[in-house]
């Protein structure tokens, strides 16, 4: 059980005269992809017929295709694209080199407690193999950007790089490569274990997963009792709550349960009488909505190293719902959701929309802004950034360390964590995800993987040098727009940030 009876205490400051770091900036290269800009932008001069747009396509196609299945050579779609715009400029949409961020890294030296690489053939220091699937183009991408080189068996791979966990690769690997995938994410992954694994770290550190909906696992006797007292004696029949199977995702397995409806007032008669296992949360009531749809935004961290254990942080997007929001009516689950609703398209929005919302509501609510550490737009990013901290320091000991079934020395692996944010700007974070689509659906989306994928690229490449020589970590000289929150057992504290106990329940009969 998780249940956020007190406040609780947050950790580290991110002002002006934190976000600033060592390091200097590495120069620009010339790399770039194009992608559809989505309708905004228009070209000048006249229309051309829609034969030229689909002859044009296809002929991109092939261009990148091949290139693509060559080991060497990156996708040549911007010079396609130029050529056949009578190098006007007007047909193409560039993403450069994302722009050096200098970001707050914790002032600690830290080491590889073993030396690593040594044993690293010549000639394959900067080889890589990928599945060649739709959802691993960014990664491709931005790696031939980098200087890498594709190869076709994964025994003369550096870098290995597959979108599906082949966990029967775990023992096969060689001390000297790397593999983004890391063993054992199910401890976290699992909604039933991402509740019990955050009640044991704050029962063993006192500190207190403020992010966490109040949380039962039904299926355990002890938690059954207690959210039954819960329900019945302290009020919990005046709150929604979300009754989950704890092993699926994509939108199943969940019900909505309204205060004092009959479906709640009888569940654990429903729960004892099936054979389906289940864990049961309180509905964050008093929701933020965007256009009076509820959403959600999805951030992404980075386990970059196991030895020692760094993790980095970026912005992600915004999912929306494509139903009217109604905090008073729980009658229909897919209302409830953000994404495979199959109710219509959901909608997307990139974290610059997010930040422009978060402004333009606190100037709806102007009494906010006394009760923030900051400015709206940093203590959203602040939660961000402690709660994936926390997470990591609460799983380090199940999934974050080396050793077998892994043979390599190390590994890495992306990842995300969806989050809700309601009208008092606190946030709440849903569950953690070990496998993210990477769909590219919106041209926002295609700048925002260059920005995640090549600032990985980079941050690998550093930790990895570093580590064949024996040398301190952090700083790193130029991370992207990524952002260290845990080193080794430092990790990023909102100190300033205390959340209210007191939240507000929502679609209580009137």
């Amino acid at each position: 059980m998780i249940r956020q009876r007190d406040s609780a205490v947050s950790p580290s400051k991110s002002n002006s005269k934190t976000e600033s770091t060592s390091g200097k900036p590495v120069s620009p290269t010339n790399g770039h992809f194009v992608g559809s800009n989505n309708g905004r932008r228009r070209a000048n001069g006249p229309p051309k017929p829609p034969l030229f747009y689909l002859f044009l396509g296809a002929f991109v196609g092939i261009v990148c295709y091949g290139s693509l299945r060559s080991p060497n050579k990156a996708c040549s779609m911007d010079v396609a694209l130029w050529n056949a715009a009578g190098n006007s400029g007007n047909a193409i949409v560039t993403i450069q080199t994302p722009p050096q961020f200098y970001a707050y890294q914790p002032d600690i030296k830290i080491k590889a407690h073993k030396r690593l690489f040594t044993k690293m053939p010549k000639g394959k220091e900067r080889n890589f193999y990928a599945h060649m699937s739709k959802i691993c183009h960014p990664m491709v991408r931005a790696l031939r950007d980098q200087g890498w080189h594709k190869v076709e068996k994964k025994e003369d791979a550096r870098f290995i790089y597959t979108y599906v966990r082949e966990t029967k690769s775990y023992p096969l690997l060689k001390s000297w490569q790397r593999y983004n995938h890391i063993p054992n994410t199910a401890a976290w992954n699992k909604k039933d274990n991402f509740a019990k694994g955050f009640r044991t770290y704050h029962e063993e550190t006192g500190v207190l997963p403020y992010f966490v909906p109040e949380t039962f696992d039904l299926s355990v006797p002890e938690e059954n009792k207690q959210y039954e007292q819960r329900l019945f004696h302290e009020g919990g029949l005046d709150h929604p709550w979300v009754l989950k199977q704890p092993n699926v995702n994509q939108g199943k397995g969940i019900t909505m349960l309204g205060p004092q409806s009959e479906e709640l007032k009888n569940v654990m008669k429903f729960v004892a009488e099936g054979r389906t296992r289940y864990i049961i949360q309180q509905y964050i009531c008093n929701e933020m909505t965007w256009q009076q749809r509820k959403f959600d935004v999805r951030v992404f961290w980075l386990v970059a190293s196991m030895d020692p254990l760094i993790v980095l942080y970026i912005d992600g997007y915004v999912r929306i719902g494509n139903a009217d929001y109604d905090e008073s009516d729980f009658s229909n689950t897919r209302n409830h959701l953000t994404t495979h609703t199959f109710l219509g398209e959901e909608g997307k929005a990139s974290y610059e929309q997010l930040n422009q919302r978060i402004l333009d509501h606190v100037d709806e609510h102007p009494e906010l802004k006394p009760t923030l550490p900051t400015d709206p737009v940093t203590h959203i990013r602040n939660q961000f950034k402690e709660s994936i901290g926390m997470l990591v320091d609460a799983f380090k000991g199940d999934t974050f360390k080396t050793g077998p079934p892994l043979a390599a020395e190390d590994s890495f692996e992306f990842y995300g964590a969806d989050c809700v944010i309601d009208n008092d700007l606190d946030l709440w974070m849903i569950e953690a995800q070990d496998d993210t689509g990477m769909d590219e659906d919106h041209y926002f989306r295609l700048e925002m993987h260059h920005q995640i994928f090549y600032g990985m690229g980079l941050v690998l490449a550093e930790i990895w040098e570093k580590q064949a020589k024996g040398l301190p970590i952090l700083p790193l000289k130029n991370t992207g727009k990524w952002e260290v929150i845990y080193a080794d057992g430092w990790r990023f504290k909102y100190d300033e940030y205390e959340r209210s106990p007191d939240k507000k329940s929502c679609g209580i009969p009137k």
